[in-house]
């Protein structure tokens, strides 16, 4: 039997009660999904380390201004800033901080864009992967140069290497950064004891100096509204063309689709939702083909006749739909479920 040192049975006796009561909780979770997305055991060990990854760079990133800034010398603030291990994460876990909708949305969406990249390296290199935005650095348009050098230099932040899941603080949504920051700084002072007014500070200097115009979404999007003027743009719309990041920006500026939404439908079976969107704006039938077997993981096949068979019009209805205000299209699914008995 595993034991924490200084934890003694009856204490472990305890923590094991309280948490066992939610069994049925966990096994109603996996008999019964409510999505019809399938959570392999890959995507959901990314989704962990990505929530971990999350943690530990705002949990460091406090200390360390709290350290630096405003001159803190306690030694075991110092200590979690230096160990990159993630101190806080099972407080936060046990508190419930970490069960929101909204950051399990973007951690999926974190994990999801990690299993697109690694299928986009089965069908090209690392190499030609990196040099697929160079040809912009060559641009005559200085403000195409300057936009994929950003996004060069966004994507070298979320370079972690093969096999590791890194999460730049740059990279994070603000309502996700403003939602842990002040559960991390209230957890850092619970497990340093020390209750000094400079992890407030900290937190709220992370929180001012965010600029979410710095991740890489929002360059990718900045160099898509400019290189979609470019002639012959259109037959270039494709991942092993621009690369992921560039890809699915233009694919949601032709659309009216978030990126968010482009890796959602990625993870849906057939990825139906990807192809419909594909057909709404335009895309030939082999342009589509190379697109789907590139993004594709589950070995499914696109035929010409099953793409041509769907109906344009029908298709961009869908996708005008789809791309309308997600807070009154998550109202209505909540009352198209009560009133049906499904599960919203």
């Amino acid at each position: 039997m595993d034991q924490n040192p200084g934890v003694g049975l009856v204490q472990q006796a305890a923590a094991i009660s309280a948490s066992s009561a939610y069994i049925s909780n966990d096994l109603a979770a996996a008999l019964f999904p409510k999505s019809g997305i399938n959570l392999s055991d890959r995507m959901l060990s990314n989704g962990r380390q990505y929530l971990r990854a999350i943690v530990r760079e705002i949990e460091i990133e406090i200390c360390m201004i709290a350290a630096n800034d405003f001159g803190l010398t306690h030694d075991t603030i110092i200590e979690i800033g230096n160990s990159g291990r993630g101190h806080s994460y099972a407080l936060l876990q046990h508190a419930g901080f970490l069960e929101t909708r909204k950051l399990l949305d973007h951690v999926f969406m974190g994990a999801q864009r990690v299993e697109l990249g690694a299928r986009l390296l089965q069908k090209i290199s690392q190499a030609d992967l990196e040099a697929v935005l160079t040809r912009y650095l060559d641009s005559e348009d200085a403000v195409i140069a300057d936009a994929a050098m950003a996004l060069l230099v966004a994507q070298s932040r979320d370079n972690a290497g093969p096999g590791s899941i890194h999460a730049h603080i740059a990279h994070l949504p603000a309502d996700i950064l403003f939602a842990l920051v002040w559960p991390i700084a209230a957890a850092l002072q619970k497990l340093s004891g020390y209750d000094g007014p400079e992890l407030t500070k900290a937190a709220e200097k992370l929180l001012g100096s965010h600029d979410e115009g710095a991740a890489t979404q929002s360059r990718a999007q900045r160099l898509a509204q400019l290189v979609d003027h470019i002639a012959g743009s259109e037959e270039n719309l494709h991942p092993l063309h621009d690369g992921l990041d560039l890809f699915l920006a233009r694919l949601a500026q032709r659309s009216g689709l978030s990126v968010d939404q482009l890796i959602l439908f990625t993870a849906e079976p057939n990825m139906i939702r990807l192809v419909l969107t594909m057909r709404a704006i335009g895309l030939s039938t082999d342009h589509a083909l190379s697109v789907f077997g590139t993004l594709d993981g589950s070995g499914q096949l696109l035929t010409p006749a099953s793409y041509n068979e769907i109906d344009v019009d029908k298709a961009s209805e869908l996708v005008v739909k789809w791309s309308g205000n997600t807070l009154f299209q998550d109202a209505q699914r909540k009352m198209s479920a009560h009133l049906s008995g499904f599960p919203a």
